[in-house]
């Protein structure tokens, strides 16, 4: 909602900057289709993981950034060839599968969906036809605003963790949700097209580009996790997410934060402030989480050190070290072109 007051707002903005100084001046709404542009591993896809000695192991590939894009430009056309622009493009992502476990009828998937606002400066080369013209644009790319959703849904919740059928013998389903937002980051975009000139004043045009767009992940959060049992019924787990942590790159917490360095000596005194802030203020979980702590120690499967904690929480973040990911995308995009004061000068 908050892209769209943006986008509306940043629309009457320009009109009124092209009636105050109209000569020179278009404006460009359009739409394009992005498509991932890269084979990047995004995550494992292993399949009859519950059947020992017949796994196969292969990758989900692709991009984080492919979708729909709601694109609104602004530029002025310094002569008949050649402009200065700025764009603002609102990306409604894809749902894209970046994890996957199966065997036989049971599964374990991850999906990410990315939102983002985009703020795109650059320039126009324009061979300047009257009816038919071909066209060039190429821009900085900046992210101003965006993050990416992300969903997790299994029918087999051993395939989450070995200790669930332990803990909750009739569960049947496991769901999750998660935010991920990302560093400041800078791409670009390249564009090639023809424009078609329908009179004075507006035109059409189509256009193949491509966006290169790297983005650091600055946090992950878990806002909710829940099993589902064979009577209907459902268990907010979220508490028991650190069950088992070790302080491996594997490990899932609630609340991760990334660095670009991280001491053992450093992880070790994070995790112990987290025990001890924990012990000056403990929380007062349901008695079914404190009932699958306890059988979690009986069987080995965990401590309530692990899992009586503030580590991996909002106000003592996991710390993970940083990595990014792909958004880069090959676009295809259709919009018009309404020219103010003649556009094209000579």
């Amino acid at each position: 909602m908050k892209a769209i007051k943006f986008l509306l707002t940043t629309t009457l903005m320009l009109a009124y900057l092209c009636s105050v100084n109209a000569q020179g001046l278009y404006i460009e709404p359009g739409v394009s289709y992005m498509m991932p542009s890269t084979n990047e591993v995004l995550g494992p896809k292993n399949q009859n993981v519950l059947t020992p000695g017949s796994e196969i192991y292969s990758n989900v590939v692709g991009s984080y950034g492919a979708g729909t894009s709601l694109d609104l430009t602004v530029g002025y056309m310094l002569s008949r060839n050649f402009g200065v622009e700025i764009g603002t493009s609102y990306v409604l992502g894809n749902e894209t599968l970046i994890e996957e476990f199966t065997d036989g009828s049971s599964y374990d998937r991850s999906y990410a969906t990315n939102q983002r606002l985009t703020l795109s400066p650059g320039f126009l080369v324009d061979a300047g036809g009257e009816t038919f013209s071909p066209f060039a644009r190429f821009s900085l790319l900046i992210p101003v605003a965006g993050q990416t959703d992300g969903f997790r849904e299994s029918n087999a919740p051993v395939m989450v963790s070995s200790s669930i059928p332990l803990l909750f013998p009739t569960a049947n389903g496991f769901e999750a949700t998660s935010i991920a937002k990302g560093e400041f980051s800078l791409g670009f975009n390249a564009a090639f097209g023809l424009r078609y000139q329908l009179n004075d004043m507006v035109g059409i045009f189509a256009s193949v580009g491509y966006t290169g767009l790297r983005i650091a992940r600055k946090s992950y959060e878990v806002p909710g996790a829940i099993l589902k049992f064979e009577d209907g019924t459902e268990l907010d787990v979220l508490p028991l997410l650190a069950i088992a942590n070790n302080g491996s790159a594997s490990d899932i917490y609630a609340y991760e934060e990334y660095v670009d360095e991280l001491s053992a000596e450093e992880l070790a005194a994070l995790q112990e402030q987290g025990i001890n802030d924990y012990n000056e203020n403990p929380v007062d979980y349901p008695d079914v989480i404190d009932n699958a702590v306890f059988l979690a120690e009986l069987a080995g499967a965990g401590s309530s050190d692990n899992v009586y904690t503030t580590y991996g929480s909002k106000d003592l973040p996991a710390l993970k070290t940083r990595q990014d990911v792909s958004f880069s995308t090959v676009n295809i995009s259709i919009g018009a072109r309404f020219l103010f004061g003649g556009g094209n000068n000579e």
